[in-house]
């Protein structure tokens, strides 16, 4: 290339070699683009800025870009081969210098919201760090009325004073219960898991009806369909005002009281309890269950027993489906925990010619949205956008979004027939967008118990030790403002069990659904 000087020599260079210019003029454009992209980017993801900045920024980063382009491209046309290269190098380390920059500040806020192990063992530094990510990212503060600030202080010199990483843990936990947050806690929890659980109980006609009991409480009389009537002495009532509020937070006060009549008979390593109950043939019986003082032999002492299988679907962690005598379709989804979309459809298309189906999601508490959109897909004849989340910090793994739209799209082939949802207070999460995505296109009815009302898309933050903490951080909302959190939904149909019900077998919701598919 021969090298030319001047406004006017450029010129006729171009006219004498028109591809080459327009290779050239396309390199400046192209620069001018990625510089305004660049700035763009910058100011929406690692500095947050409202869309002004970005504008602004942008236009500065397209103009500087493509200007520092243009001049090293006419040193290049003009023959200056030395200022072309020192150009193009400083451009190149400019490129370098702002990808490392971006990299850093990216690190910077991964690490404030927990992402990354904590550098020191100190766990008042740790504590520190994770309330301060806490004060970004938590979605709920206000929506709770939580003075965070002053829980903080509370709890600031019992974890200076914490002799251990378990006592730190346990600090913690307790911190952590105080929000009543579904999605919020330690993980894994320590409450729940450092002592035995003689058995399960659920609340019925305001009873504690055991469904679910382990080998030391089945050796002692209790069985499946007991109804509990005191522990140590005190009436069903006062026992669960007594339990540790690690065991019973939740989003909503009827997820709390169901947590407490699951955890009622939770016993320390150790520790005994006195229970009184009344067995399914009526007699009143006592016995004293002793959890053991090691954990191996306190996990040993649990296995056996029995449990009642249409309370706690989720342990088969797969689609279960039938046609009911009377001709309808049932198709149980008992997790979004794990992919069970190809299941779901098999299920579906031998349901295509019944005269009505019923969906039931009883013991789903959530997992991955994604499956329950593509599920809702199946039957959903149009698009539809339910709601979207909302962040209180914009982070790298978002793209720095500020929310995100959930919606569902219609997978053939759809099923047109009537739909009945069965729900519970079980259901959370990602289980209840799911039955919003349903609910609110109007596409089915629904029968059972309110939901948990719990939501959060978590973050892990990595403690020292054997835990890590998990926070919510999103809000999710429906099309009318309403929010899952501290509300949930409430059926069209209630039902309620009777401890009768659950003795004889009887599937009080299920029957209604049936009803209801009927149009009785």
């Amino acid at each position: 290339m021969n090298g030319t000087s001047g406004t006017e020599s450029v010129g006729a260079w171009a006219r004498e070699h028109p591809v080459r210019a327009g290779a050239r003029l396309f390199v400046v454009l192209l620069a001018a683009a990625w510089g305004g992209a660049s700035g763009g980017f910058l100011a929406w993801g690692p500095l947050m800025a409202g869309q002004a900045v970005v504008v602004l920024l942008g236009i500065a980063g397209a103009t500087l870009h493509g200007g520092l382009w243009l001049r090293q491209q006419l040193a290049a046309v003009r023959g200056q081969r030395g200022a072309a290269r020192r150009w193009l190098r400083g451009l190149l380390l400019a490129h370098a210098g702002i990808f490392l920059a971006v990299t850093a500040v990216v690190g910077l806020q991964l690490f404030r919201v927990g992402q990354f192990r904590p550098p020191t063992s100190d766990r008042l530094a740790s504590f520190d760090r994770l309330t301060e990510a806490m004060e970004t990212a938590y979605p709920y503060f206000d929506l709770k009325g939580i003075d965070w600030e002053a829980m903080v202080a509370r709890y600031r010199p019992r974890v200076a004073s914490a002799e251990s990483d378990e006592a730190y843990a346990a600090v913690v936990e307790s911190m952590l219960a105080e929000l009543n947050d579904a999605h919020t806690g330690l993980m894994p929890p320590l409450a729940k898991y450092e002592g035995c659980q003689f058995a399960a109980t659920r609340e019925m006609e305001g009873r504690a009806v055991v469904v679910k009991v382990g080998g030391i409480g089945h050796e002692a009389g209790l069985t499946v369909g007991s109804v509990v009537l005191a522990v140590d002495g005190e009436p069903v009532a006062s026992a669960l005002q007594e339990l540790d509020p690690r065991l019973t937070s939740g989003s909503t006060g009827r997820q709390r009281r169901a947590r407490a009549f699951q955890f009622l008979l939770t016993t320390p390593y150790g520790a005994s309890r006195d229970v009184t109950f009344e067995t399914e043939t009526g007699e009143r019986t006592a016995a004293a269950l002793t959890c053991p003082a090691d954990p191996a032999a306190a996990r040993e002492a649990q296995k056996g027993g029995d449990i009642w299988d249409f309370l706690l679907p989720v342990v088969e962690r797969e689609i279960v489906s039938r046609r009911l005598a009377s001709g309808v379709g049932y198709i149980r989804v008992p997790t979004l925990g794990v992919d069970l979309v190809d299941g779901f459809d098999a299920a579906l298309d031998e349901m295509m010619d019944a005269p009505g189906l019923i969906i039931d999601v009883r013991g789903n508490g959530g997992g991955n949205s994604a499956y329950g959109d593509r599920m809702a897909g199946r039957l959903l004849s149009e698009p539809f956008a339910y709601g979207r989340d909302t962040y209180a910090a914009q982070l790298p793994t978002r793209a720095w979004r500020k929310w995100m739209t959930f919606s569902v799209t219609p997978r053939e082939p759809v099923y047109a027939g009537p739909v009945v949802v069965i729900m519970e207070t079980g259901n959370m999460s990602s289980a209840e967008q799911f039955l919003i995505s349903l609910v609110d296109s109007g596409r089915v009815q629904t029968v059972g118990e309110p939901t948990g009302g719990a939501s959060g898309n978590p973050f892990s933050f990595r403690l020292p030790g054997e835990h890590d903490v998990r926070f919510s951080t999103a809000n999710f909302v429906r099309n009318d403002g309403r929010p899952i959190e501290g509300v949930g939904l409430t059926p069209d149909v209630p039902v309620r069990w009777t401890v009768e019900d659950f003795r004889e077998g009887r599937d009080p919701a299920l029957e209604a659904a049936e009803r209801l598919l009927a149009g009785n």
